[in-house]
């Protein structure tokens, strides 16, 4: 009889340092992205990265344990752009921001963000985040060009500026949706 398939992906992602997601049994949050290191009939080692595609150490974990095992999707595709430019990640860009003192203070950090460049994160209501790019802004409302975690593009949507409860521009999560983002289209 062949060689099991999980076995021949293991091998593949050692040799080829090819990322593979591998889920565990009973654990919703047993869910390590990375390569394999090296493995035998009992356990695999695997070279694991953060989501900012950052090392993150190595794991260990018996054979039997593994539930399943994601292998040349577009999540393993983003992280491997995510580990290959990790540092770009570390670039903080300065981009200042000014404070006004009246009552509508999200129409004037909105119009600073609008048509640029910079990805913000939005808390609508306290309690919904969606990141993207203002693309336009009126009195009332916005539309934003929104931005999945993987970079994915998620299409437009208009909120009512009222319901902006908080901002939160160029931290290391929008950096990489950002990242990500431009990495898709340049794909296409």
């Amino acid at each position: 009889m062949s060689e099991s398939i999980l076995f021949e992906i293991l091998k593949k992602s050692k040799e080829n340092k090819e990322i593979i997601g591998i889920w565990k049994y009973n654990d919703d949050d047993g869910f390590w992205a990375g390569y394999v290191k090296d493995y035998n009939e009992e356990l695999v080692t695997i070279q694991h990265f953060t989501k900012y595609g950052k090392s993150d150490g190595i794991i260990i974990e018996r054979i039997e344990n593994i539930k399943s095992v994601d292998f040349d999707d577009d999540y393993a595709k983003a992280m491997q752009c995510l580990i290959d430019y990790s540092s770009e990640l570390d670039k903080d860009e300065k981009f200042e921001l000014n404070l006004n003192d009246d009552e509508e203070w999200q129409t004037g950090i909105l119009k600073q963000l609008e048509g640029t460049d910079r990805i913000a994160r939005l808390e609508i209501n306290g309690s919904d985040y969606f990141s993207g790019f203002i693309t336009k802004l009126s009195e009332s409302d916005l539309i934003l060009h929104c931005v999945g975690k993987m970079g994915e593009d998620e299409g437009t949507v208009i909120y009512r500026i009222e319901d902006v409860t908080a901002v939160r521009v160029n931290d290391i999560e929008n950096r990489k949706r950002v990242m990500l983002f431009k990495w898709r289209k340049a794909s296409l």
